[in-house]
Parts: structure tokens; sequence; C-alpha cells
């Protein structure tokens, strides 16, 4: 009598990891557009960082109920930013350079805003300008959010 073999798993094929959608070169215009306008506004906030604290607010209070699928990596870092503002604000923390503030409250300041270049309430693709900007915050301003978490950690 033969043996019978003990069966393993099936074998499936693992999915292919997605895709980052892109934004079209009309949309990353816009955005870019859109954002330059941000960093105007933004600048008028570090001459006056008291002002901070309600934007600070409404970003910390918007943040709390969107999804975070759509910023996947940039999630961590977007709180690093808004904990960045916060700790500026308050006088706590002032060693980042002022350009990369701006970069930071600009991108802040595009996510709180009501009117995005794609509304926040169309599903799926609402929150992909908000991503879009951010990741690119997070790209200019990486270097400045990493030496402000290591000094949270040392701050406590």
């Amino acid at each position: 009598m033969r043996k019978s073999k003990p069966k393993t798993g099936s074998r499936k094929k693992k999915s292919a990891p997605k895709a980052k959608e892109k934004p079209s070169p009309v949309l990353k215009e816009r955005l870019e557009a859109e954002f330059a306008k941000a960093v105007i506004t933004a600048k008028s906030y570090v001459e006056n960082p008291q002002r901070l604290r309600p934007l600070f607010e409404e970003a910390a209070k918007q943040a709390a109920s969107m999804p975070k699928g759509p910023f996947a990596e940039t999630w961590p870092y977007f709180q690093a930013m808004l904990r960045l503002i916060r700790a500026y604000c308050e006088g706590k923390y002032r060693d980042v350079p002022e350009s990369t503030l701006v970069v930071i409250i600009a991108a802040i300041i595009y996510v709180v805003e009501p009117l995005d270049v794609i509304p926040d309430a169309l599903p799926a693709l609402g929150y992909l300008d908000d991503a879009t900007v951010l990741a690119l915050a997070v790209r200019r301003s990486r270097q400045a959010l990493d030496d402000f978490m290591a000094w949270e950690t040392t701050a406590l």
C-alpha cells in the first residue's frame, strides 16, 4: 500500500503590487500653480507664527477624518509636519530653515483649503491632489522633518 503524500498548500500567484497613480501633466501643472499660491500665503504665516495655531488646529481636525490610504508612506511625515508647526508656533522648536518651513506650511494650507484641484468629496480620487502635494513637500523637507523627529525623541 502506498502512503499518500501530504498535500502542500495551493500555490496562489501573488498579485502584482499596485502602481502608484501619477497625476497627468495637466493636473501636475494645476497642482504646481495652486501650490505656488499656497507658498505665497505660507510666507505670511512664517512672519507671524501665532497665526499658525488656527491653521494647525484646522489641519489636525481634518487629518483625523481623512483616509490614510491615498497618503501611503507620506502619512507619518504629514503627522510630523503638523507637530512641527505646533512646536514652531509655540516657540519650542525653531531649528528649521525658513524656506523649508514655507514648503511645509504651504502643503498644510493646500490640504486644508476647501477648493482643491480635485474636490475631496470625489470617491477614490478626492485626495489624490492632496497626497501629491504632500509627497512633493516631503521630498523637499525630508531632512528637516527627520531632524525634527529626532529632536522630539530627545526633547521629551
